[in-house]
């Protein structure tokens, strides 16, 4: 699953690209307004935006890494430090804050999480 930005020749999905930290992003003031605990959605928006762009380095220097078993290596060691570090942020904001904004944290990382996963097989080479 790559998470760089497709070639700009690759039509029109490659400006969705990025969709989901652009939803987080918009969506933040208008959640908020309507009652959406604070501190759950932006530690939980923050988190993500943070490790969404860690993972477009991540991506890059796999992708110049000239030994296979690096590239894997590189790959496989993001996913479980993202899938552990986001798992402390929810529990963190959950002591910290309370069980509403842990809550939200962890809503908001399953929703940018699940819009990125979608986009990936869009994205993916092949599919056109």
């Amino acid at each position: 699953m790559s998470l760089s930005t497709p070639a700009s020749g690759e039509g029109g999905l490659a400006a969705l690209a990025y969709l989901d930290v652009v939803v987080l992003v918009v969506a933040a003031p208008i959640m908020l307004l309507i009652g959406v605990p604070a501190v759950g959605y932006l530690v939980g928006a923050v988190a993500w935006i943070v490790l969404r762009a860690v993972g477009v380095a991540v991506d890059r220097a796999a992708r110049a890494a000239d030994d296979p078993r690096r590239e894997a290596g590189l790959r496989l060691a993001y996913l479980l430090g993202r899938l552990f570090l986001l798992a402390i942020a929810v529990i963190l904001v959950r002591n910290g804050a309370g069980r509403d904004d842990g809550l939200t944290a962890l809503l908001v990382i399953v929703f940018a999480y699940t819009v990125q996963l979608v986009l990936s097989f869009l994205n993916r080479p092949g599919t056109r």
